[in-house]
C-alpha cells in the first residue's frame, strides 16, 4: 500500500511539474530576415550567417551569391558570419576533410563586431559589408 501511494505521488508531482511548464527554455520568438552579405565588396558565393541571443541557440542561415533570407530571434542579434573552406582528408580521423573558418574573428565567435537588431514588424533587412583583413 506504501508504494502504491508513493508511485501515485510521484505520478502526481512529474505530471504537476510537466503540465505547469512555461515551455522550452532557450527558445525565442523569431521574425522573417533577409539580407546580403559582401566581403571585399564582392558577395559571399556561398557560406552560413548566425544570428544569437545570449541563452538562445543561434538561427543558422544559409549564404548563397551574397544572399541570405530566413528567421532570426526578435531582438538585439550577434552576428556572425562563416565561409568555409575544406581541408586536405585527415587520416586520423578515416579521410574526414575538415572545415576551416576563413572569415576574420572579428566577425564570428565572442568577439563578433556585427549586430543586427530583429523586431517582430519589420523589414529586418540587413546588410553585412566585411572585409578578409
Amino acid at each position: 500500500m506504501y508504494r502504491l501511494c508513493l508511485a501515485i505521488c510521484l505520478v502526481l508531482a512529474l505530471s504537476w511539474n510537466f503540465g505547469c511548464s512555461s515551455g522550452p527554455k532557450g527558445v525565442a520568438p523569431a521574425a522573417k530576415v533577409k539580407g546580403t552579405v559582401h566581403i571585399d565588396k564582392k558577395p559571399i558565393p556561398t557560406g552560413e550567417i548566425h544570428f544569437g541571443m545570449t541563452g538562445v541557440p543561434p538561427r543558422v542561415l544559409e549564404i548563397k551569391d551574397g544572399a541570405f533570407e530566413g528567421e532570426a530571434p526578435i531582438g538585439q542579434n550577434q552576428v556572425e558570419v562563416f565561409i568555409y573552406e575544406e581541408g586536405p582528408p585527415d587520416p586520423k580521423r578515416g579521410g574526414v576533410r575538415e572545415k576551416r573558418n576563413t572569415v576574420p574573428g572579428k566577425y564570428w565567435g565572442a568577439n563578433t563586431t556585427l549586430k543586427a537588431t530583429v523586431t517582430d514588424s519589420g523589414p529586418n533587412e540587413f546588410k553585412f559589408d566585411i572585409t578578409s583583413k
